[in-house]
C-alpha cells in the first residue's frame, strides 16, 4: 500500500527554493484547499500534481488550478479551469496525456446548509465520477461524467463548518485510474449500486466496461494486454476471501476466475499485488492461513499458536487457470525447524513474525516483511500464584492477567526463492516496545510501518522502516542499513516517503518557522 503525503502539505503555497530537487511549502491560508497526488505510469512514480480549489465563482462552482511537477519537483506547468465542487481521487499518465479522476458534487456550501438538506440533496443525485484528459500544452482535451450514488461521509457533521467546500459524499470503493501501456486508461470505482470497470483511449473514447460483483475491498493492476481486479469477500477466515478476475485490454474478454486457496483448500491472506520486475506479469504474495487457528492473530499468545502455516507467491502468467504458477512454502509441518518452528517461531531472534508487506526483487525472490514479537513467562505471577494458592481467590486474580508477557522487537525479513525454499534473511534492529500481557491486543504494542523503493538501473531494492522515533533505510540486496533518520530534532520533524525509482522524498516540517521542505534524494 502507498504512503500519502501529510495533510499539512495541502494548506501550503509552493515556492522554488533551488533546482537541487527540493521545494519549500509555506502556509498561507486555511481558505485555500489543496490536494497533492502522485502521477504514476506503469506502476512507477513519474511526477507530482497539486490540485487547488480557489475562490468560489457562483453558487455551485469554483475556480481551480492544477500545478504539475516532474519527478524532481521541477514545475512543468499550470492549468486553470472552472467547475462544480470537485475532489481529486486519482491521477495517471499515458502517451503525453494526463488523466485526472474526480468525484463531483452539486453541493458547494456545506457550512450554510443543514444536515437535513445535505441528506436530501444526496438522495436527489447530482453526484458523479468525473474524468478529465489534459495534454502537455495544458489543454483539456476531453471530459466525461458518470452519475453515481454516494454515501454521506460519517464525519461530515463535525467538519462541514471547517471545510465548507468539502464533497459531502464518498464512493463505496474509491476511484482508481491507471494507464494501459500504448493504449489509454483503465478506471474502477464502486458506488452504492454497482462496481464498474471501464477502459478508454487517450481521446476519451470508451472501449468497453464491466460490472464487477461486490466485495469488501478491491485492487487493480494493468499491463499492456490485460487488467486484473483483486477482490476480497467476507469469508469464514477473516483475512481470507480473495479472488482475481482478469480481462483482455483489447475487448474486455474475461479470463478464468482464480480463487486464492492453497492445494489443501486453505485460504490465503494477500500482502502484495504488484508487477513482477523480471516478467512484467502480475504476482500476488502473502501468508497461508491455518484453517483452525487462522482467525486468532490479534495477540502474541495467538501468534505463538500458529495462525499461519507458511507463505506463498502466485504468478498470473496468462488468462487460463493452467497458466498460473503457484509457489507455496510451509513451516507448519515442522520441515523448516529449527530455523522456523511449526508454530512460526523464528530461530534467529526467537520471535513470532506478523508479516504485513512483501518485496519482489530482480532475481525472482520474494521477501516477506513484518513486525516480530517475543513471548516470555511472567515468573513473578507464576511464583505468586503458587505461594498464594491456599487463598484461592488471589491466584484467580493473578491468572486474569495471564502468565505470559509479550514485547514488539525487530523488523524481520524472510526470503522465498523461485523454487519455494525459505531462508530467514535478517532482523533489522529498531526500537522495542515495553512488555505487555501476552493476551493483550497487538495494537497496544505499536507497529513499525514498511515502504519500498526499487532501482531497476542497479537492480536493487530498499526497505523503508518507519520505526518509533526514527526511520531506517535498509538495502535488501546488500543486507545492511544504509541510513537512519531521526523523526524529530528540535522544532523540525522529518518523514521519509518513496519517490521516483531509486530515490526517496524527505519531508521536513519546521513548526517554528511554519514551513515544510520536500527534497528528492538518491539512495
Amino acid at each position: 500500500m502507498k504512503r500519502t503525503l501529510p495533510v499539512f502539505v495541502c494548506l501550503l503555497l509552493c515556492t522554488i527554493v533551488s533546482r537541487a530537487q527540493s521545494k519549500v511549502f509555506r502556509e498561507v491560508s486555511s481558505e485555500i484547499s489543496s490536494q497533492m497526488k502522485l502521477i504514476t505510469q506503469d506502476e512507477a512514480l513519474i511526477g507530482y500534481l497539486m490540485f487547488t480549489q480557489l475562490e468560489k465563482v457562483n453558487a455551485d462552482s469554483f475556480n481551480y488550478q492544477v500545478s504539475i511537477m516532474d519527478e524532481n519537483l521541477n514545475d512543468i506547468g499550470k492549468l486553470h479551469f472552472k467547475d462544480k465542487n470537485l475532489e481529486l481521487r486519482s491521477v495517471s499518465f499515458e502517451q503525453d496525456v494526463l488523466c485526472l479522476g474526480y468525484v463531483k458534487s452539486d453541493l458547494a456550501d456545506l457550512k450554510n446548509t443543514s444536515m437535513k438538506k445535505i441528506r436530501q440533496a444526496m438522495d436527489e443525485g447530482g453526484n458523479a465520477v468525473f474524468t478529465q484528459l489534459i495534454n502537455l500544452k495544458g489543454e483539456i482535451i476531453h471530459t466525461a461524467s458518470i452519475r453515481v450514488d454516494l454515501k454521506l461521509k460519517e464525519e461530515l457533521a463535525y467538519v462541514k463548518n471547517a471545510r465548507p467546500s468539502a464533497v459531502a459524499g464518498r464512493l463505496k470503493h474509491d476511484l482508481v485510474v491507471k494507464n494501459i501501456p500504448g493504449k489509454g486508461f483503465m478506471a474502477f470505482y464502486g458506488d452504492e449500486e454497482k462496481n464498474r470497470l471501464f477502459a478508454f483511449d487517450i481521446s476519451g473514447k470508451e472501449l468497453w466496461s464491466k460490472n464487477i460483483p461486490d466485495a469488501q475491498a478491491f485492487a487493480m493492476l494493468t499491463t499492456a494486454s490485460d487488467v486484473y481486479v483483486l477482490s476480497k469477500r467476507k469469508m469464514e477466515m477473516v483475512e481470507g476471501g480473495y479472488e482475481v478476475r482478469g480481462f483482455a485490454v483489447s475487448d474486455g474478454a474475461a479470463h478464468d476466475k482464480y480463487e486464492l486457496k492453497d492445494r489443501n483448500g486453505s485460504q490465503l491472506k494477500v500482502l502484495g499485488f504488484e508487477i513482477d520486475p523480471t516478467t512484467g506479469k502480475p504476482i500476488i504474495t502473502g501468508s497461508i492461513i491455518d484453517p483452525v487457528r487462522g482467525n486468532s492473530f490479534y495477540t502474541v499468545t495467538a501468534l505463538s499458536k500458529g495462525p499461519y502455516d507458511g507463505v506463498f507467491t502466485v504468478a498470473l502468467n496468462g488468462p487460463r487457470r493452467a497458466d498460473i504458477k503457484e509457489t507455496f512454502s510451509y513451516w507448519s509441518d515442522g520441515s523448516k525447524a529449527p530455523e522456523i518452528s511449526a508454530s512460526g517461531l523464528l530461530g534467529d531472534n526467537h520471535a513470532y513474525p506478523r508479516f504485513s508487506s512483501t518485496i519482489r526483487d530482480f532475481k525472482g525472490n520474494t521477501y516477506f516483511v513484518g513486525n516480530s514479537y517475543i513471548r516470555k513467562a511472567k515468573v513473578g505471577s507464576i511464583v505468586a500464584s503458587i505461594l498464594l494458592s491456599p487463598t484461592v481467590i488471589f491466584p484467580i486474580f493473578i491468572a486474569a492477567g495471564g502468565y505470559n508477557k509479550g514485547k514488539a522487537v525487530d523488523a524481520v525479513l524472510l526470503r522465498q526463492d523461485s523454487a519455494g525454499r525459505l531462508r530467514f534473511e535478517n532482523a533489522i534492529e529498531g526500537q522495542s516496545s515495553r512488555f505487555y500481557a501476552a493476551k493483550m491486543d497487538l495494537s497496544y504494542y505499536g507497529f513499525k510501518s514498511f515502504y519500498t523503493v526499487s532501482n531497476p538501473a542497479t537492480q536493487s531494492n530498499f526497505l523503508i522502516v518507519d520505526d518509533f522515533g526514527k526511520t531506517i533505510i535498509y538495502n535488501v540486496t546488500t543486507r545492511r542499513v544504509v541510513r537512519t533518520v531521526p523523526a524529530r530534532e528540535g522544532s523540525v520533524s522529518t518523514a521519509i516517503f518513496p519517490a521516483k525509482q531509486g530515490h526517496i522524498m524527505v519531508v521536513e516540517n519546521n513548526r517554528r518557522e511554519r514551513y515544510t521542505k520536500l527534497s528528492i534524494e538518491a539512495l
